[in-house]
């Protein structure tokens, strides 16, 4: 069965030819023009991906996004838009979207970033159905999209987060540089900006710490990246330098 596109998008010249180069490509398409009609059209079939325009006539990308998130869908997303500046891009990565394409685009290229994140999807699932991670008082049920310690009760992620935490779980006490990060959660074939890692560590944060301006959990490591620590582990001193990277950035994650 041919993976099953929506599209939420009112400017129909853009919505016609995302529709014709999906097709093409032999996904199976369905566009509304209105935000309303979103939750109705993920949930009448399984869907794969999700693309969403920022402007709608009924109301704003990003406030529909956060919706169908929270209401009635958790599969990858992508939005398309004419608005081309960082802060556009940071509020889309940072409620969960897997990518941001600014128009006019290339159907090519739409139609390459779709397939890569349905790919990545469809691997991920295979690889972690069942699946729990647990480092000290943290545990990762990758299957359910949960996590839980002691010090916060069971909480849902998105796709998206509980990919990153994952990495960073599997990982205990060393450190990851962003660009192996982007590699294990977006693949090596990924196109965007490298800053999309802090804006989905920091909504991790928001989730997973108790204070989050004072991380338990996931620790900054000034001039490499991130790295995860059991709950009140004190720091851990790193038998490595900036200069290792290339070493760190070997281990299998």
């Amino acid at each position: 069965m041919a993976d099953r596109i929506v599209i939420i998008d009112a400017d129909r010249q853009s919505a016609d030819r995302m529709r014709a180069g999906l097709e093409d490509a032999e996904f199976d398409v369905v566009v509304a023009s209105h935000g309303a009609d979103a939750c109705d059209l993920l949930q009448a079939r399984e869907t794969s991906l999700l693309i969403l325009d920022t402007d709608l006539p009924d109301t704003d990308g990003y406030t529909l996004l956060s919706d169908i998130y929270s209401s009635c869908y958790l599969g990858p997303s992508i939005f398309v838009s004419e608005h081309t500046d960082i802060d556009h891009k940071l509020r889309a990565f940072a409620l969960g979207a897997d990518d941001y394409i600014v128009k006019p685009f290339e159907p090519l290229e739409l139609v390459a970033r779709v397939a890569s994140v349905c790919r990545r999807y469809v691997r991920a699932a295979a690889a972690s159905a069942g699946t729990t991670v647990r480092v000290g008082d943290a545990e990762l049920s990758i299957g359910e999209l949960s996590y839980r310690s002691d010090a916060v009760e069971p909480i849902s992620l998105t796709p998206t987060e509980m990919r990153i935490l994952e990495v960073l779980m599997r990982n205990p006490a060393i450190a990851l540089s962003r660009d192996r990060l982007i590699e294990r959660v977006w693949g090596y074939d990924f196109i965007g900006e490298t800053n999309r890692v802090d804006v989905y560590v920091r909504r991790i944060r928001c989730k997973i710490e108790p204070d989050p301006d004072h991380p338990r959990y996931i620790h900054t490591v000034r001039g490499i990246g991130y790295v995860f620590r059991a709950g009140g582990q004190r720091g851990v001193e790193l038998p490595f330098s900036t200069r290792d990277l290339k070493l760190v950035n070997q281990i299998p994650a």
